[in-house]
């Protein structure tokens, strides 16, 4: 998760907007005078508009229809609820895996359901072009904006492992839960390595001892 996503489509506007990769943001003094647009409906995004909406006319872009999930339930942490039912325990060919993958993941607490409902975010749909100072949505409505916050992700570009047999011909990793057909070549964090919780603190563990045990032969 170290080289950020923004997509091809930012190179098409104005030098004058101000364009930030949502792992560069840190407050709203990195920003110029005037609104702001988010790109990217997760949670990153969710939490850095909601900030800025305290202080200026925010927009929020997104591909899918927002779900919601409490942070807490009962005095626990949603992940201990997930812990205990099995969610993160998934394995991506299950039929809980499978859902998950296909739905992505919610947006976790309410405070961006509130601020949308205030108004104090105006939600937008997914941004397919972009042209000067304009943005284009999917509804074919546009947006003039001053400032643009790019949550779109990362990539996880692996070329420069010169290695026959590592990636397959779309330049992904070719594993069986984190073991290569490289012998000596494993790997660790992945998401969706073996589980849900494969690329989570919570979870990398059981994949790690996976691991380890397979380096020694177990």
């Amino acid at each position: 998760f170290h080289t950020p996503n923004i997509p091809s489509i930012s190179k098409d506007l104005s030098d004058n907007i101000n364009q930030l990769h949502s792992s560069q943001y840190k407050n709203s003094k990195q920003l110029a005078y005037g609104n702001v647009l988010v790109v990217g409906g997760g949670n990153s995004g969710a939490q850095i508009a909601v900030e800025l909406s305290k202080e200026r006319v925010t927009y929020l872009a997104c591909s899918n229809k927002l779900v919601y999930f409490p942070l807490m339930i009962g005095k626990r942490s949603i992940f201990w609820w997930f812990d205990k039912l099995g969610v993160l325990h998934a394995s991506h060919t299950s039929v809980v895996g499978k859902f998950i993958q296909k739905k992505g993941d919610p947006v976790f607490g309410h405070e961006l359901k509130h601020a949308i409902k205030q108004k104090e975010i105006i939600l937008k749909k997914r941004v397919i072009a972009a042209k000067q100072n304009e943005i284009i949505f999917k509804d074919s409505s546009t947006l003039e904006v001053n400032n643009i916050i790019w949550a779109t992700g990362f990539r996880n570009p692996l070329c420069w492992i010169n290695i026959k047999g590592v990636l397959d011909q779309e330049g992904r990793i070719i594993h069986h839960r984190g073991v290569s057909p490289v012998e000596g070549l494993y790997f660790i964090g992945l998401p969706w390595q073996h589980k849900r919780g494969s690329a989570l603190l919570q979870g990398v563990g059981n994949d790690a001892e996976y691991i380890v045990k397979q380096m020694n032969g177990e």
